[in-house]
């Protein structure tokens, strides 16, 4: 957004599901304003239908930030199929990962698709003019050859990391964490298990000792950084957040056992 001038307006997040409150959101919109972006975030699929509801009402786009839900579905159709373009990320770590780093924007609008297009090299047309300023963002050839062949094991290893997350929600139903919930009638891809703890930082520390590597997305909120911080912006669920997320370790390939340690070795500091 920074790099076409535009400004970023933040608005706060519902509590059970770290994605947008549509109420936050209209609180926010301007006359300036311009599109509203859902972050799908963690693989928890936003409130899709009252945000297309805001922005179609204020005649905004409405964009779906996808790179860490694919494979989620929203009322039996998948995330990155409702807004105007959608985005999505095949970084390494990503649940569609390729082996480099790479993406992907989905739109059923010809004239953004072909405007992309252009972006992505350059800004040519088909006779390899440069018609506005682009970059070099192709998705090179090895990239796409890894992606095509992962992207037979996607449902499969969505199905996994659901096992993995019902796994931790039957171990830590007792336990005094904020286990993750899912948006009714929606299917979470869990990218990542974020769980929320009062006293995260020792918790961690502890875990370390333990050899589980566990991590916080994210520590920081977006406006509380020094290349968007805004003072006048409050956002008290979202800096409430930052400070007791952590995410255990998820990924198709964690084992049963390796499961099992990791709920052991919690339990054992609880």
């Amino acid at each position: 957004m920074s790099a076409v001038g535009a400004k970023s307006i933040f608005a706060d997040i519902e509590k059970d599901y770290y994605t947008l409150d549509p109420k936050q959101v209209e609180c926010a919109i301007t006359k300036k304003t311009k599109a509203i972006i859902a972050v799908h975030l963690y693989g928890q699929p936003a409130n899709i239908i009252e945000l297309q509801k805001i922005a179609k009402k204020h005649g905004l786009l409405f964009i779906e930030d996808c790179a860490q839900a694919i494979g989620a579905y929203y009322h039996d159709k998948p995330v990155g199929s409702f807004g105007d373009l959608a985005c999505f990320s095949f970084f390494p770590t990503k649940n569609l990962g390729a082996i480099g780093d790479g993406g992907a924007v989905v739109t059923n609008n010809e004239q953004v698709s072909e405007r992309i297009h252009m972006l992505r090299q350059y800004g040519w047309d088909k006779n390899r003019e440069s018609q506005f300023f682009g970059m070099n963002s192709r998705l090179d050839e090895l990239q796409a050859a890894i992606l095509r062949v992962k992207l037979k094991y996607l449902d499969l290893d969505t199905k996994k990391r659901g096992q993995i997350a019902e796994n931790y929600n039957i171990a830590l139903k007792n336990s005094s964490f904020i286990l993750p919930k899912t948006r009714n009638n929606c299917s979470h891809a869990y990218h990542l298990y974020v769980i929320q703890c009062e006293n995260r930082d020792e918790m961690i520390k502890k875990l370390h000792k333990k050899n589980i590597m566990v991590g916080v997305h994210y520590s920081k909120a977006i406006h509380q950084m020094p290349a968007y911080f805004n003072a006048a912006t409050k956002l008290p669920i979202t800096e409430k957040l930052t400070h007791s997320v952590i995410s255990l370790p998820i990924y198709p390939e964690l084992s049963q056992l390796q499961q099992e340690t990791i709920n052991s070795c919690i339990h054992d500091i609880l």
